[in-house]
């Protein structure tokens, strides 16, 4: 769904128009006593003045110094009064259409707006039509300088401004809008499901939420970098397609869960030009290209030995054995899966796949394979605790031997050292004898 245009009625030339912004600006920059920017511009929208009158051609370089003097001055805008503010901006817009390159002043403008303005629900308005202005320009470099904050900061304005679901509506989608025609298909997606987030449930089936949920789908499905499809299966607005558009919510659900063998029976069934009106008649290589991706990454993700040899592979993709390798690195590329080519084995090492639907079967792997790693822990642990009782065995016996050695020294030594005392209690015996003998000898006689 088109984001709603904004029709502005200015009349003047740029000369006046001009005059009248410095005149505008110096009145909010009064309390502050700086230098008039009226009077600034005087020497400067004097020339342009009378080529407007003589209906000569403008001097370009003139238009673009005036220019530059007004969008430096208007900073001081963010604190305009509230009914003022917007048309304060749209004329400052305006103006900066006569530039010879727009893009240099927008870029400042939207710098401006990501500072704090007095009243938030003005700002909405004005972030609004800068963006409005930035897609109808095309601007990449306007859009460039907005980027980061709509990144940083839309959720915390949105939060403030307290905005009801058709206004944040619009807002995405303008901005959806602008970041298509500045070439970020990525950040125009992202708004889109954005936008689709504020259907109201009640309201999921009327004709301007089926356009937007069959925008959000099909971009979806072409975008080259969107794999995941959770955010437009959980939208009532897109769920409602399967009453509406029965044949495009089953292709949204064979890209979902289900692989290339499912798509091309799909698709022999019910050619993408007869879908919806033909909203995917040319983007059937797209199509299964992103498929033959999605398929490789259930693929990994279902391989119990984490080892895909090649021509798995080729026959699961319907690709020659020859296109495996570059198959397999656009699917590493878009971050589906994780591993190693060995071209020595042919086969794909897989580290790492992304599960596409998570539900009962794949709760059913994952015990499986939480009970594969735990017997695999077992019997760690099991090596373990008898390499443990072995090594406590073994020093034991190791103890036990070095005690027996120390008591057989200790034997040894007492042993040796009872022959010695026995040795010596014989030397002192023997000069006994001769002592006794005369005493024998007396009594005889």
């Amino acid at each position: 769904m088109p984001a709603p245009s904004t029709t502005l009625l200015i009349e003047g030339s740029f000369s006046e128009l001009a005059d009248e912004f410095a005149q505008y600006i110096d009145a909010l920059r009064k309390p502050e006593g700086t230098a008039s920017l009226q009077a600034d511009l005087a020497p400067l929208l004097q020339p342009l003045r009378e080529q407007e009158q003589s209906d000569a051609q403008p001097d370009g370089k003139q238009r673009d110094e005036v220019l530059k003097k007004l969008v430096s001055a208007a900073a001081v805008l963010n604190g305009a009064p509230e009914k003022e503010i917007i048309s304060a901006y749209n004329l400052l817009v305006h103006l900066v259409h006569h530039a010879s390159d727009p893009d240099m002043f927008l870029s400042r403008i939207c710098a401006y707006l990501a500072k704090p303005i007095t009243s938030s629900p003005h700002r909405y308005h004005v972030l609004l039509a800068t963006v409005a202005v930035i897609r109808q320009t095309s601007s990449s470099v306007a859009f460039d300088a907005l980027k980061p904050q709509l990144t940083a900061q839309l959720p915390g304005w949105l939060a403030a401004w307290e905005l009801d679901d058709e206004d944040a509506q619009r807002l995405h989608l303008a901005i959806a809008d602008a970041a298509t025609a500045s070439g970020d298909a990525e950040l125009a997606q992202t708004h889109v499901i954005q936008a689709l987030q504020t259907i109201p449930a009640a309201n999921a089936s009327n004709p301007e939420s089926r356009e937007l949920a069959l925008r959000a789908l099909t971009s979806a499905l072409t975008n080259p970098t969107v794999f995941d499809f959770t955010p437009l299966t959980a939208s009532d607005a897109v769920q409602a397609l399967r009453s509406s558009d029965s044949t495009l919510f089953e292709l949204l659900e064979i890209f979902t869960a289900d692989t290339l063998d499912a798509y091309e029976a799909f698709v022999a069934a019910s050619p993408l030009a007869s879908i919806s009106g033909g909203v995917l008649a040319d983007a059937g290589d797209a199509l299964q290209n992103k498929l033959r991706l999605l398929t490789l990454a259930s693929l990994a993700a279902s391989t119990p030995s984490r080892s895909l040899p090649y021509a798995t592979i080729a026959t699961a993709l319907r690709v020659p054995a020859t296109d495996v390798e570059k198959w397999v690195i656009d699917t590493i590329r878009a971050g589906l899966v994780e591993g190693k080519l060995s071209q020595l084995r042919s086969e794909f090492l897989v580290h790492r796949a992304t599960y596409r639907v998570f539900g009962e079967k794949q709760w059913a792997e994952v015990q499986g394979r939480l009970m594969v790693w735990r017997r695999s822990l077992e019997r760690v642990l099991g090596v373990v605790r008898s390499e443990r009782e072995r090594f406590v065995r073994e020093g034991l016996q190791a103890a036990q031997a070095a005690e027996e050695a120390a008591q057989g020294k200790g034997n040894d030594r007492n042993k040796g050292g009872d022959r010695r005392r026995h040795g010596n209690n014989q030397q002192q015996a023997t000069p006994a004898a001769p002592v006794s003998a005369p005493v024998e000898a007396v009594a005889a006689e």
